[in-house]
């Protein structure tokens, strides 16, 4: 899975993909191309547990609110 990001007013572009966890490997890998394109590697237990941070504060903001 990839997501292409554009970045406002700096010109580059950013396209996420998800990767399997290995044990050893950095979180977050960036690989440039020449033509200013970034390939972001994440991996998959990193997104994951964003991705559960992000739902729980949505929950949690949504309970707060009034009705």
């Amino acid at each position: 899975m990839s997501k292409l990001l554009r970045r406002p007013g700096k010109g580059e572009v950013v396209t996420y993909s998800l990767r399997p966890h290995k044990k050893g490997q950095a979180p977050f890998s960036d690989i440039k191309l020449a033509d200013g394109t970034i390939i972001r590697r994440v991996d998959e237990s990193v997104h994951r547990r964003a991705l559960e941070k992000v739902n729980s504060a949505f929950r949690k903001q949504k309970l707060k609110e009034p009705a």
